[in-house]
């Protein structure tokens, strides 16, 4: 079974149409269970930023409909081509045409979006082609979305397996709270397995931590395939977008289901010191997005990785 996560943007009735509602916070979940795949659709509540930049950070692919040309679809653009989205759909519209769509997007990751009208039979039928890369070889590592109780089950979270297999009964670190914790089950579209593989949108049922320790961001590996600090040395490159210098002060940022206020130095030759309160859970090929959710226009400063590509 393929499973694939797309992000949709800038017009909350195509997620709906697209799948049924499941999950909702600032972040709404519609799911689509087809016969040979499993679609995870998500869409930021009111379009807030940081849950946008969250869902960006961890999608295969992306719907953004084209009904005007505001800011934060600009905005939306600027974060997708950052993450190198490269497979999606924009959906043109009586008030943005095609050749508009072409225009918007041009040198950008989205040049190679189909675009097309609002038809969801057509839709489905170009997601279904898409095949996204899995590192199936790997350690687990599942990103948490959301947490909950269930009567008689216990804490159990939602999230996404990004690498690897995560396997009933496997004993896997929870992080930032760098509690071990037992996968007491695994479940997937309701539906109870034994293991579940990248891609994968699951619950597990976890023992050894609380729920508050499972919030949104937390990630589940091996203590040794993840790294975890307060202090970090980024490669940067500003957006061309936004008109500011980098500069030091507070800001945010991203990476996975992250968000999190830091505060950054000056830029040294490219690279840019980064300090937290809380701890930042990361791995080597993650792409960090910083914001600054004050600006009054652009608010996607640019993106940064740990190490020069």
């Amino acid at each position: 079974m393929k499973h694939l996560t797309v992000g949709v943007f800038h017009d909350d009735s195509i997620g709906r149409e697209l799948g049924k509602k499941g999950t909702e916070s600032d972040i709404v979940m519609f799911n689509r269970k087809m016969s040979d795949q499993v679609c995870t659709f998500m869409s930021p509540v009111d379009d807030k930023l940081a849950a946008k930049s969250q869902i960006i950070s961890s999608i295969d692919a992306a719907v953004v409909a084209f009904n005007s040309l505001t800011r934060e679809l600009g905005e939306t653009v600027v974060m997708l081509d950052s993450l190198g989205i490269s497979a999606g759909i924009a959906v043109s519209s009586s008030y943005v045409t095609p050749d508009q769509v072409a225009a918007v997007t041009q040198g950008t990751s989205l040049k190679s979006f189909s675009v097309t009208d609002r038809d969801i039979p057509k839709l489905l039928e170009i997601l279904k082609s898409y095949h996204p890369k899995r590192v199936s070889t790997s350690a687990a590592i599942v990103v948490v979305d959301h947490s909950f109780s269930v009567k008689g089950v216990g804490e159990v979270v939602l999230g996404f397996v990004r690498k690897g297999v995560v396997r009933k009964f496997d004993k896997l670190t929870l992080l930032p709270a760098n509690k071990e914790v037992l996968v007491r089950s695994i479940q997937i579209q309701d539906e109870d397995y034994d293991q579940a593989e990248t891609g994968s949108r699951v619950g597990l049922a976890l023992k050894g931590a609380t729920l508050e320790e499972m919030k949104r961001g937390s990630v589940l590996a091996p203590a040794d395939a993840v790294k975890m600090s307060t202090s970090l040395k980024l490669k940067f490159t500003k957006s061309s977008f936004y008109a500011e210098p980098i500069r030091e002060g507070a800001f945010h940022i991203t990476v996975g289901m992250q968000t999190i206020p830091v505060m950054v130095g000056e830029e040294d030759d490219g690279w840019i010191a980064v300090n937290s309160e809380k701890p930042i859970v990361y791995t080597e090929e993650d792409t960090f997005l910083l914001l600054d959710l004050n600006a009054k226009k652009m608010r996607v400063i640019g993106k940064a990785r740990t190490k020069a590509s």
